[in-house]
């Protein structure tokens, strides 16, 4: 496991080689199928993606449908890898430790364009027809924003592990943690900071322990002042100004609702945007735009009301799970639901599951959450059941 927490790390384009791998897992060798919310869910997301992709003759939109269908084996093949918490944890801790790769990756891109003013990704960048923002990081991620995502879920998993690490191994969680700020803070991405906000307030709540309190506060005022300093500062402090950022994203809000308005029930396909953004967001829209910068918005574009209807039964039935492993007090609740706060404070102004990183970890969280309601639901039906053999061997006794 470790090796494919490595190659998902390490590069978007290496992230597709766990995906393969866990689909062949599924499809050729002997993996169990639960039948649970999130799987169905997820199938019916994928089928409807096609169908949408048929109705509007649109061959790219068919060909990414299968995105999901590889998505649907990730989760399956999780769920049955995933049998307890400490596994969970342990793959978790993973991605902490290679995640520092990129955390000195980005720090050293930073240092390189101060020093030299250089690019390292310009030229790559270019080739792609990405944009290219100079002052701000993309570490591994190929992209601020979801490099941004990725450093504000590991803030909240490192967090998680200072809370319930001895003092040794607490230390370099810590030094973890507090790099991953860092990181943050250099991708200037202020949506992954308005996820960070929601994720850390989640996370304290369900947690409701005064250990770290201090990195905890520091970290959330931190993370409050750069969010929501005014525009003429921020352009100094994070190199992003919030101000531009958000009228592209109100002009493409505004093309995404025509879109929405003419196709409301099957939505356009998930290359829709692509397609036909362009006659609908003149002003705001460029090659590389794949999404609608924010979750529902997207959703409802590409794949319409049924496909939001099929999102909502996911996240709703996600926090029902929450809630029920909550109940049971399974310890790492407070940094699921923490990365799942985290995804929709950032979703109001971002799609950031589209990329292979960020999509394959919330695909895993999700995944993880339905096998641990499982996993719990099956031990507690076991003791309940022990418990009552024990009473008839008493009473026959």
């Amino acid at each position: 496991m470790s090796i494919l927490v490595f190659l998902t790390v390490i590069s978007p384009y290496t992230t597709i080689l766990p995906m393969i791998y866990m689909l062949y897992m599924v499809l050729f060798k002997k993996v169990s199928i639960h039948k649970n919310h999130w799987n169905i869910g997820l199938c019916l997301l994928f089928i409807w993606s096609l169908i949408v992709g048929v109705i509007n003759y649109s061959f790219s939109s068919i060909v990414v449908s299968f995105a999901l269908f590889m998505y649907l084996c990730v989760s399956i093949f999780l769920q049955n890898y995933c049998k307890n918490e400490s596994i969970v944890e342990k793959i978790y801790m993973h991605l902490v430790s290679f995640s520092l790769i990129s955390v000195i990756f980005g720090i050293i891109e930073k240092v390189i364009y101060v020093y030299f003013n250089i690019n390292i990704w310009s030229r790559f960048l270019q080739i792609t027809s990405q944009p290219v923002v100079n002052d701000r990081i993309y570490s591994t991620f190929g992209n601020p924003n979801v490099a941004g995502n990725w450093f504000a879920i590991m803030i909240i998993v490192g967090l998680h592990f200072c809370s319930i690490k001895s003092k040794t191994t607490k230390l370099f969680y810590r030094v973890a943690t507090l790099l991953f700020v860092i990181a943050l803070y250099l991708t200037g991405s202020r949506g992954a900071f308005i996820g960070l906000l929601c994720g850390l307030f989640i996370f304290y709540l369900l947690k409701g322990s005064k250990k770290d309190m201090w990195l905890f506060i520091t970290i959330f005022i931190i993370t409050a002042a750069v969010t929501f300093m005014p525009s003429e500062i921020s352009k100094n402090v994070t190199a992003h100004g919030f101000d531009d950022s958000f009228i592209s994203r109100l002009g493409i809000w505004k093309g995404c609702l025509k879109m929405i308005r003419i196709k409301p029930f099957t939505g356009w396909g998930l290359m829709g945007i692509t397609e036909h953004g362009a006659d609908f967001m003149k002003g705001y829209f460029y090659a590389t735009l794949y999404h609608g910068h924010n979750i529902w918005i997207t959703i409802m574009t590409t794949l319409g009301g049924v496909g939001l209807l099929i999102y909502a039964y996911l996240k709703i039935n996600l926090f029902r799970n929450l809630k029920i492993l909550y109940a049971q007090k399974c310890r790492i609740v407070p940094m699921l639901a923490g990365i799942q706060a985290i995804i929709i404070g950032h979703g109001l102004v971002d799609f950031t599951m589209i990329a292979p990183q960020t999509g394959l970890l919330f695909i895993a969280s999700s995944a993880i959450i339905s096998s641990l309601v499982k996993q719990n639901n099956s031990s507690s039906l076991y003791d309940d059941s022990n418990d009552s053999n024990h009473e008839k061997s008493s009473k026959i006794s």
